[in-house]
């Protein structure tokens, strides 16, 4: 269906609001016209992306309702991702550029081998599992901190064969810091990981608290820091700072949602975070908090490239789509003007993994629409008035209703129905990457 708005859209390249008659025919924007935007009192963003999340159907939609209508998932399966790739232009969902499990050492942080997780020591393993996942259609490798050092260079090898990028959550590591990292040519460092045992080589996140605080109470040294950001980003690194994720599990920097989108649809996941919660220790996640917003501070400083991301919903209180909103605001708590703080949730992610996050003839129509500007006020992205994807309108109300819906149509029951299937066909094709 044909359809003409005149909006009052953001720029990304002059972060200016200009008039804009966008015409959206089949959920495609295929022109745009100049107009006058005298009369226009809301602002539109094209759609925001979630750079570092895990997104499951049965509440992807809480991610349109917030804006987000695109993600980097940086860990799961194809199987439980195939109803979202299916349906990837659906109106209610957000667009999906995927990691599939991720691959880690022995014994791996989140256990044995799973449909989430590949935990090895082999070489060999390692690069079959790459070949594996390129197979099932992986946007990107993603790789976690016990994975030796050896295995985790034969991984980025592989990917590069392959034309993956490999991402890395290094905060466990002990074996290879950001510095090793980017020598082997892994791009993205998540949680600004790795940068710190770069600093400080005896620290890792799985410290004593006792033992966190005597190494991260004075915080880092900013000269070393200075030139090792200067090193990174010579060498092509970006950081997702996740600062948010860190910040839900303090007590001075937690941050709620407005009653307006509380939902049935995250009973399952706040059932989830007070399971966790009593092993979050607030002291030492508060010290890993300043420490990366230190690093985003000075990864912006030198001119680095940032991506906006907030693990949701790992952790506690992630809430999915919504906390990226904090996210933004902690950016620019760190430097980045709010227009960096959006770009590094559009137009960045755009031109580094082709998603939809731009407002461009030619490309899907994903637009936020806002009551207040928010290069003014970045908190003001959070009051969305519209969400359009795929060319279709939303308010934010009905999404989160779709959510609802989908928490009966993909419960436990079915999950671990999905999960059968998956263990089943992975031990009959592949019974040597399942051990």
């Amino acid at each position: 269906m044909k359809q003409m708005e005149t909006l009052n859209v953001l720029n990304l390249e002059t972060g200016q609001f200009e008039g804009k008659t966008i015409t959206i025919n089949d959920g495609k924007v295929t022109e745009m016209m100049e107009a006058p935007i005298s009369h226009l009192r809301t602002y539109a963003l094209p759609g925001l992306v979630d750079n570092h999340c895990h997104i499951q159907p049965a509440y992807a939609p809480l991610f349109t309702a917030a804006g987000v209508t695109s993600v980097r998932n940086t860990a799961g399966n194809s199987l439980h991702l195939k109803p979202l790739k299916d349906h990837q232009y659906a109106s209610f969902s957000p667009t999906v550029f995927t990691a599939d499990r991720v691959i880690d050492g022995v014994p791996g942080l989140w256990g044995k081998t799973s449909s989430g997780s590949f935990s090895t020591q082999s070489k060999h393993d390692a690069i079959e599992e790459v070949k594996r996942q390129v197979d099932v259609g992986a946007s990107f490798i993603k790789v976690y901190g016990r994975l030796k050092r050896d295995v985790m260079e034969a991984v980025v090898n592989e990917a590069a064969k392959c034309k993956l990028d490999v991402s890395a959550d290094l905060l466990a590591s002990t074996d290879v810091d950001a510095r090793t990292a980017a020598k082997m040519g892994i791009r993205f460092l998540e949680h600004n990981s790795g940068i710190i045992q770069s600093l400080i080589p005896s620290w890792h996140s799985l410290l004593s608290e006792k033992e966190d605080r005597a190494l991260l109470e004075k915080g880092l040294d900013e000269d070393k820091l200075s030139t090792l950001c200067e090193e990174l980003i010579t060498a092509g690194v970006v950081i997702v700072p996740t600062l948010s994720l860190f910040a839900q599990g303090t007590k001075e920097s937690h941050w709620s949602i407005s009653t307006s989108v509380k939902t049935s649809a995250l009973t399952s996941l706040e059932e989830h975070w007070n399971y966790v919660r009593p092993y979050i220790q607030s002291s030492k996640q508060t010290r890993l908090l300043e420490a990366s917003k230190q690093i985003t501070t000075a990864y912006h400083e030198k001119g680095g490239t940032i991506l906006a991301g907030t693990d949701s919903p790992a952790g506690v209180d992630t809430y999915p789509g919504q906390l990226l909103h904090r996210e933004l605001q902690l950016l620019v708590q760190c430097g980045l003007s709010p227009f960096e703080a959006i770009q590094s949730a559009t137009l960045i992610p755009s031109k580094l993994f082709g998603l939809n996050s731009v407002c461009k003839v030619g490309g899907q129509a994903d637009l936020v629409i806002l009551k207040s500007n928010p290069l003014k006020d970045i908190s003001a992205t959070r009051l969305i008035e519209w969400v359009v994807k795929n060319g279709m309108w939303h308010r934010p109300e009905a999404l989160i209703a779709k959510a609802e819906q989908n928490q009966q149509k993909y419960n436990q029951a079915s999950y671990d129905k999905q999960e059968q299937v998956y263990y089943d066909y992975m031990n009959k094709q592949y019974p040597h990457l399942m051990k």
